[in-house]
């Protein structure tokens, strides 16, 4: 219905136009879409300075990406208007097969409604690493049917705002400090005070561990091979990967100094003697 409408006006505008007459016509018409175009690219441009740091990043992006849609839509019905298509019977059409599709795309429609409570609850904002499923990455985007994330090994990964409401997420940046969780045994022989003090010092002396909070040092349960231990520490959101590569080197060596012993479990095997 739609392209035959759109095919017969564009046919009544070639056929009635002579040749120097449509040239004319139709360097107006694109000059006129370019100078729309332009101009709802600068709308855009501005509104999205205007708007920074006032509302959220995410929220920045939908209203620039609204202004946009919007200056699609016009400079089409501009041409139809040019070429004498009638845009009563094509929006009427469209309406009612807009209908339709929102019936037979539930799941889409329920992305739809799903973003815009992600827009209002803002459980996390462009820049945000998150976890969702099992999947943890960087946000680059939060659209109206999904959220686009780069992986830490650099994947792009897409998923659909329905999924992220009915999931548990986990904001991994929202606050800006978070703790570092050690857990390992040490060796029934070995002196559980001087473990202590030795974690503790090299906690103190560990450029990304923060002195307040403090590290906490807990003694967690009796083991096969040795007493668990819990070592948290404190750091910046950002220096994740310098305090754990730096802090387990640490204890490694100094464990090694003080002869501290990180056990494995063993197995003893005693074979009977044959008679």
């Amino acid at each position: 219905m739609n392209t035959e409408i759109i095919l017969n006006g564009l046919k009544q505008f070639l056929d009635e136009a002579r040749p120097a007459e449509l040239a004319i016509k139709l360097a107006a018409m694109i000059l006129t879409v370019a100078f729309i175009l332009t101009v709802f690219r600068l709308c855009r441009t501005l509104l999205g300075k205007f708007l920074k740091g006032k509302i959220s990043d995410q929220r920045n992006y939908m209203v620039k990406k609204g202004v946009r849609y919007a200056g699609y839509v016009l400079a089409i019905l501009f041409v139809f208007n040019r070429l004498g298509i009638d845009t009563t019977a094509i929006l009427g059409a469209a309406g009612i097969a807009g209908i339709v599709i929102g019936f037979a795309a539930q799941t889409s429609v329920s992305s739809l409604i799903s973003g815009f409570f992600l827009l209002s609850e803002k459980p996390f904002a462009v820049g945000d690493a998150i976890n969702v499923n099992n999947i943890t990455g960087t946000v680059l985007s939060v659209d109206l049917l999904s959220v686009k994330l780069k992986t830490f090994d650099n994947l792009f990964v897409r998923i659909p705002n329905e999924t992220i409401i009915k999931s548990n997420l986990t904001t991994i940046t929202r606050f800006p400090i978070r703790r570092l969780d050690l857990s390992f045994s040490v060796a029934y022989k070995d002196d559980l005070e001087k473990t202590r003090a030795v974690l503790l010092e090299l906690a103190a002396e560990n450029p990304y561990c923060l002195e307040n909070p403090a590290p906490f040092f807990g003694v967690d349960s009796f083991g096969d091979s040795g007493v668990n231990i819990l070592f948290n520490l404190w750091f910046e959101k950002s220096k994740f990967w310098e305090l754990k590569n730096s802090i387990i080197m640490d204890i490694k060596k100094r464990f090694e100094r003080e002869g501290i012993e990180i056990p494995y479990q063993k197995i003893d095997i005693t074979l009977a003697g044959q008679g």
